[in-house]
């Protein structure tokens, strides 16, 4: 089975490269620190177009630019949205083009992207590309269904990662592992019920 893993280089995506590995998958990392940028158009055609087969797509490239809203500059709102929202469509239309036996997609979204929940301030961007992320889901989970293409996202409150120090993690954030061990579960047939679902995941309780 092949499994590629944006942003798979560190934090979240790192921890699923781990797992996933563990449960007997070939995982490929497309992110810059493997040479390959999910933002741009022509890379993620480059990195796809050396597998014959895919079978998971974790779309977690990520990143968080902080600044408030009457201070961000149009570059730094549109590399947010690129990274974070475009990367995710760009690398689901390559992963929609090779699934032709069905496959499972998820991405990483973020608690901040999930309507109704707590906001902080100078984060406009981000949650603005993660509700977009939400969005889209939902939108691929439809026209993958009739493909046998699962679209699902998970949706993590604080985690112990360098992102998560640059927003303020809280008293008792999540592991990377914790939410790894999620996302590669919506990868196996144990969760075939389920598309077009955003998964919150909350810390457990620590006793």
């Amino acid at each position: 089975m092949i499994a590629v893993v944006t942003g798979g280089s560190r934090g979240i995506g790192a921890a699923v490269m781990r797992e996933m590995t563990a449960r007997g998958y070939e995982c490929r990392d497309l992110s810059r620190t493997s040479g390959y940028d999910a933002g741009d158009e022509a890379s993620v055609n480059r990195f796809f177009s050396q597998l014959e087969r895919l079978d998971t797509l974790v779309n977690n490239a990520a990143i968080l630019e902080l600044a408030p809203i009457i201070d961000m500059k149009v570059e730094v709102w549109d590399e947010v949205m690129r990274v974070d929202l475009r990367g995710a469509f760009l690398c689901s239309q390559a992963a929609f083009r090779l699934m032709k036996a069905g496959g499972t997609i998820v991405n990483v979204g973020s608690l901040s992207g999930v309507l109704g929940t707590d906001k902080f301030p100078k984060m406009s961007a981000y949650v603005a590309a993660k509700s977009g992320l939400a969005g889209l889901t939902e939108a691929l989970a439809v026209e993958g269904r009739p493909m046998g293409i699962r679209v699902n996202a998970v949706s993590p409150a604080s985690v112990a990662t360098e992102m998560g120090r640059i927003a303020g993690i809280g008293q008792d954030p999540l592991s990377p592992e914790e939410v790894a061990r999620v996302i590669s579960w919506l990868a196996t047939p144990d969760s075939a019920p389920l598309t077009g679902a955003n998964i919150r995941i909350d810390p457990p309780a620590r006793g």
